[in-house]
C-alpha cells in the first residue's frame, strides 16, 4: 500500500505539472521549436513562451522524470512524436488534468463539509474558475457531436421537428455552448437557455454565430430551474438538460418543473454521467475511470448539490437506477436509456410527459 500511495502522490505532482504546461502553452511551444533531432534547452522554451527560464527548467525536469517529456544528457528536451497530439490539442485527459485544479481550490472548506457539524456543502461561487474550464471541457467533448450524433439519437422525429421549427429550452445552460450550436444549425426553431448563475448567462449573451453575426432565435434567462417562469407552462416541444441535473440541490423540483413546461407531445432529453447506482458494479465496469468519476463528484458535484438542509445530495454518480426513480416520481415514465459513446462517460435519458 505504501508503494501505491507513493505512486498516487507522484501522479498528483505530474498532473499539476501537466496543468501548468497546458495553461501556459508550454507543450505547444516545445512542440513548435524542438524535435527528437533538434532538442532544446529550457531557456529557448522560456523565451518563446514568455516565461522565466528557471521555472521552465524545473517544469521540464519534472515531466522528463515522469516520462512525459524526453531529455538527453545535455539536459535538452523534446516531445516524442507519438505524444505531440495528446499534449498539444484539446482532448479529454488533457483538459481534465487542467480542470482538476479548479475543483480543488476550496478543498479546505470541503474538508469542513465532511465534519458532522460542518457546512452542508459549498456554494457554486467558490469554484471561481470552474465555469470557464467546464465550458472548455464541454467544447472539447461535445461540440462535434451535439448536432450530428445526439439529435438523431433522441429519435421521435426530433431532427425533422427542429428543422421545421419548434420551441426548445436548455435547463442549466451554463455558458450556452450546446444551445448555441443547436440554434445556429436549426434557424427555424426558437431556443431559450436558462441558468441560475448570472455570470454564466452574462457570458452566454455575448455569444455570436460562427460568422460573427447575432442570433435571432436564441435568448438567455436567469432563473431557478426549480422555479421557472409561470408563463412557461406547456410551452416547449423539446427540453434539454446537458449534465445539469445532478448538480442541483433539488433535482426533483427541477424535473417537476420540466414536466410542467414541456408540451403534452414534447420530448425531454437529459445527458448525465453514466453509472449503475452501485459502486461495486461501477468499479467492475469502468475500472480506474470509476475512481475519476466518483472523485469528481466528491470534489465538486456533491458539495454544490448538498448546500441546503433539504438537499437530495445526489452527486454525479447517482446512476441510472436512482435517476430513473427520481424521474418516475416527477411524472415521467417509459424512460429510454441510450448510450452516448461520443460523450465520454455519459448516458442519454429520453422521456415524454
Amino acid at each position: 500500500m505504501q508503494d501505491r500511495l507513493t505512486d498516487l502522490a507522484i501522479s498528483n505532482v505530474l498532473s499539476n505539472a501537466v496543468n501548468i504546461g497546458n495553461r501556459l502553452n508550454l507543450f505547444k511551444t516545445l512542440a513548435e521549436i524542438s524535435s527528437p533531432k533538434n532538442p532544446v534547452l529550457p531557456q529557448k522554451i522560456a523565451e518563446k513562451a514568455g516565461c522565466k527560464e528557471r521555472y521552465v527548467r524545473e517544469w521540464c525536469n519534472t515531466l522528463a522524470c515522469g516520462r512525459i517529456l524526453d531529455v538527453n544528457e545535455k539536459e535538452e528536451f523534446w516531445i516524442a512524436q507519438e505524444n505531440v497530439e495528446s499534449l498539444t490539442t484539446d482532448n479529454f485527459p488533457l483538459i481534465f488534468n487542467t480542470m482538476l485544479s479548479t475543483i480543488l481550490k476550496p478543498i479546505d472548506t470541503l474538508i469542513e463539509c465532511f465534519k458532522k457539524d460542518g457546512p452542508y456543502g459549498l456554494d457554486y461561487s467558490m469554484y471561481s474558475d470552474f465555469e470557464e474550464m467546464q465550458q472548455k471541457f464541454a467544447k472539447t467533448t461535445s461540440e462535434k457531436h451535439v448536432v450530428p450524433s445526439l439529435v438523431p439519437a433522441i429519435g421521435h422525429g426530433v431532427k425533422e421537428r427542429l428543422e421545421a421549427g419548434i420551441k426548445v429550452l436548455d435547463v442549466g445552460c451554463g455558458g450556452g455552448l450546446h444551445i448555441r450550436l443547436l440554434a445556429e444549425h436549426f434557424p427555424n426553431s426558437q431556443f431559450i437557455g436558462l441558468d441560475i448563475t448570472e455570470k454564466a448567462i452574462a457570458v452566454a449573451r455575448l455569444m455570436k454565430k460562427s460568422d460573427g453575426s447575432d442570433f435571432e432565435n436564441l435568448e438567455f434567462v436567469v432563473a431557478d430551474a426549480g422555479d421557472m417562469p409561470k408563463s412557461y407552462t406547456d410551452t416547449f416541444d423539446l427540453v434539454f438538460l446537458f449534465g445539469s441535473c445532478h448538480d442541483q440541490m433539488r433535482p426533483d423540483l427541477c424535473m417537476k418543473e420540466v414536466h410542467r413546461v414541456v408540451k403534452s407531445d414534447g420530448i425531454v432529453a437529459v445527458t448525465d454521467v453514466d453509472g449503475s447506482s452501485n459502486v461495486h458494479t461501477d468499479r467492475e465496469t469502468y475500472g480506474k475511470m470509476a475512481a475519476m468519476k466518483y472523485g469528481g463528484s466528491m470534489l465538486h458535484c456533491l458539495p454544490v448539490g448538498s448546500n441546503s438542509p433539504d438537499a437530495l445530495c445526489c452527486g454525479s454518480m447517482w446512476g441510472r437506477k436512482r435517476a430513473v426513480e427520481l424521474m418516475n416520481k416527477c411524472g415521467f415514465h417509459d424512460i429510454e436509456i441510450i448510450p452516448t459513446d461520443y460523450f465520454p462517460g455519459t448516458v442519454l435519458y429520453v422521456m415524454k410527459k
